[in-house]
């Protein structure tokens, strides 16, 4: 199933109800598209008086998964603003931001409550995406959609300097100006002046993945051999803009 807003909605109160006492607070829910989180869990700082304030929750619609899936994934995402709510300290010390070293948002607290929501909820709510969460999941029809679209339209830009050397990243036929423009105000260390842009079609769905660059750009250095092998295994085309 896909979520939606509305869902997320009444199932928060449910469980709050059932499994908080109605003691989670009041909180913006959102439908995402993201591929790396399934759900995620948002509060803003309050410096004034040292705590933190729960904000939203994320549940993302990039794959298809089973209700109970989907329940599981909100379960976790409540525990979060539980721990937001009951022990802001765990975030927020003496008007600074409390880092991962000093406290995993899924170690020791989290875990325990995971158990007791587990046993009265009839869910399996875990730290994090289960195998068999994973093996019942299917990227949504839009998902394949936007995937397919975005490998149809990436492109690989390769930037010669004057001395031969060569840098290369991902970008998409999108940002193509704007790659340009940002290349010419980029202070380049490791040649003088920009001899040539190219810019390449390919066949790589890992690639494909990546961020696209075009305000900011983070990409690789190579040699021409280097460059001229990593064309050649994303089969690539050179084309013209």
């Amino acid at each position: 199933m896909l979520v939606t807003r509305n869902w997320i909605e009444k199932n928060y109160n449910k469980f709050n109800q059932e499994l908080w006492n109605g003691m989670l607070p009041n909180i913006d829910f959102v439908v995402s598209r993201a591929s790396k989180t399934w759900g995620c869990a948002y509060y803003k700082f309050d410096w004034k008086n040292d705590t933190i304030i729960p904000e939203k929750i994320a549940i993302s619609n990039y794959y298809d998964s089973p209700e109970n899936v989907k329940i599981q994934t909100l379960l976790h995402e409540m525990i979060h603003i539980a721990d937001y709510t009951f022990h802001p300290e765990h975030f927020i010390r003496n008007g600074r931001r409390v880092t991962g070293r000093q406290y995993d948002a899924h170690g020791y607290w989290f875990t325990q409550e995971a158990k007791r929501i587990s046993k009265e909820s009839g869910y399996k709510v875990t730290n994090r995406v289960t195998k068999e969460e994973s093996r019942c999941s299917k990227l949504s029809d839009k998902s394949v959609a936007l995937n397919e679209r975005k490998a149809n339209n990436a492109l690989v830009c390769v930037v010669t300097g004057d001395n031969g050397t060569i840098f290369y990243f991902k970008t998409d036929v999108y940002k193509v100006n704007l790659v340009k423009q940002t290349i010419k105000l980029i202070r380049w260390y490791k040649f003088n002046t920009v001899k040539t842009i190219k810019f390449y079609t390919f066949d790589d769905p890992k690639l494909a993945e990546h961020r696209s660059c075009g305000k900011s750009i983070r990409g690789w250095y190579a040699d021409r051999i280097g460059l001229m092998n990593f064309l050649k295994r994303i089969k690539a085309t050179e084309v013209k803009f």
